[in-house]
Order: structure tokens, then sequence, then C-alpha cells
């Protein structure tokens, strides 16, 4: 998210819910800057990525920690979008700005130190390669990813969705699914290939998001998204899981360890939600909490 559209998210955040339909569109700028950075998928990838690279990734620029850690034996690098970075679980670091990396993203679950923590709300897989490759510390042994969900556009998905007709939402869900299926495989595999070039002993986790819904009735008093809809964007998200399993295995970064459904326990609207709903202030919108996000870290921590 760039710091304009986070200064008009924070203007806009005030303005009170409305049940009235002719309110929406008003209401569809604050959903613009404030919902999911990532899409909803139901998977975690891991990967062992074991097999020696050659080349590098050009340009280190801004978006926080992205310069070099210092060489340490057994380091850890955290990369990705919102889901790694934590948005939506609190207690943000201050120096991280409109990254809003999170003290309770996983990265910080997994037990042991992260030794460069790099993710980045809004992040695509061209900001990876451009401004989170930079040098990875010597010795990196662990590599994390949550990738694939903005190139996707999920948030302006999520955006019709909420404040538009059930027509226009399942038709914006379809031109996502074709953006997945005919280009998002290439640029997955640039990340990953990149990855292993960085850290050839590293092993890779490549993250999935968990599914958003559970299909309840609606229950926040921003725009709405009905239960058919609901389904059809996690047939959506079906589509996003595949494809990711798919491009690790011909990426040849190694073979997956195991493609992992990620179940947090609570979708959008459920008794127990561990995904946030729309909100107001809306950055987190669509984001696993801080419970959220421990769901993500011990579902790592046992394919490790």
């Amino acid at each position: 998210m760039g710091e304009g559209l986070r200064r008009r998210v924070t203007r806009r955040s005030v303005i009170g819910p409305s049940t009235r339909r002719e309110r929406r569109p008003a209401l569809a700028l604050l959903a613009a800057a404030v919902l999911l950075t990532a899409c909803a998928v139901a998977a975690v990838t891991l990967l062992a990525s074991s097999r020696a690279g050659t080349g590098t990734v050009a340009g280190v620029a801004g978006m926080g920690a992205a310069a070099a850690a210092a060489p340490a034996p057994g380091a850890y690098v955290a990369l990705g979008d919102s889901y790694s970075a934590g948005v939506g679980a609190g207690s943000y670091i201050a120096q991280s700005g409109v990254c809003a990396r999170s003290r309770r993203a996983y990265p910080y679950g997994l037990g042991r130190p992260v030794t460069s923590f790099r993710a980045c709300g809004g992040a695509r897989s061209s900001d990876v390669l451009d401004r989170q490759l930079g040098p990875f510390p010597s010795g990196t042994r662990l590599v994390t990813i949550t990738i694939g969900g903005n190139d996707a556009g999920f948030s302006n998905v999520l955006e019709r969705c909420l404040f538009g007709s059930p027509r226009a939402c399942s038709r914006r869900v379809d031109e996502a699914e074709r953006f997945v299926r005919d280009k998002l495989p290439a640029r997955l595999r640039r990340v990953y290939e990149s990855i292993r070039r960085r850290a050839p002993q590293a092993a890779v986790v490549v993250a999935g998001y968990p599914r958003l819904f559970a299909r309840r009735p609606w229950c926040s008093p921003v725009g709405r998204i009905d239960e058919r809809e609901q389904r059809r964007l996690n047939e959506g998200a079906n589509l996003l899981v595949r494809t990711i399993a798919a491009v690790e295995r011909l990426a040849h970064v190694d073979e997956a360890k195991a493609v992992v459904a990620l179940d947090l326990g609570g979708g959008v609207c459920s008794s127990s939600p561990r995904i946030l709903g729309a909100t107001r202030p809306g950055f987190a919108s669509f984001h696993p909490t801080a419970r959220g996000q421990a769901t993500y870290a011990r579902a790592i921590r046992r394919r490790l």
C-alpha cells in the first residue's frame, strides 16, 4: 500500500456505517484502499531448496528492511506481502512504515530469530524481485514467502463483491482467474528461482493464503458479500492453490515437501473468526488476526 493511498484511508476511516445501498459508492473508495492485499487461498506449501545456483538479482530500493543483514549462520529471511508481514495482527513495528510489519506475524512464531524481515503489505511479485531480494545473509538456511494475491488483483475483486452486484462480483472473479491461469505462473516462477539463486542451501517455505469465508450470513456494517458470492470467491481461491503448487514443481526449486490445506479455525463472520472482515480503519480488512498468524506459524513449524 502506497503512502498516498494510506493517507486517503486515514481521511475516510471516520465514515460511519450505512445500510443504504445508494451510499455504497462512497464507501467503495474506502474499500479500494483497505481491502485484502492478498487473496483467499487454502494452502501452505513447503519447499526444501537444496540445489546450488548462480546469478544475482539487481537492485534494492525502499521497503524497510530490504538491506542485507549481517552475516550469520543459519540466517532466516522473511519475504512477501501483507500476509507475511502480519497486517491485521497489530503490534506493528514503527520503523516498517507503510509495510505494516507486525511482531505477531508468523515469521516470529517459527521458533528461530528473524535475521531479515523484508515482507511488505501490498507487495507484488515484482516488488519481491526489485526490492526484497537484496543480498542475503551468508549462511541463509530458511526463507519464507507469501506472494501472488496482489498480482491477481484480489483487493479489487473484493471491492467489487462488497459493493457491486452478484453478477459484477462473478465477472471480476472470472477476470482474476484468467490472470492466475495465464500470467501468474511465469511471475511466481521468476520469484522462486531468484530466491533459490540467492539462497541455494536454504529451505524455502512458500506459504499460501487461508480460506477467507466460512459461508455465513454477512456480519459487517461495511458492504455485503452474500453466501453465494463467498462460495464464488472460495472457488477462485482454490485455483490459486493449484497454480502455486504447479509452479513450485515446474520451477525446480526442489520437490515440494508437502501441500497443506490451511484452516485458521474460523473464517469471516464465523463464531470465532481468525480472519478479520471489512474493518474500520480498513487497511487490515480480510487479514488474519494475531491468533490466525499463530495458526500459520504452527502449520509451518510442523513441516520444517
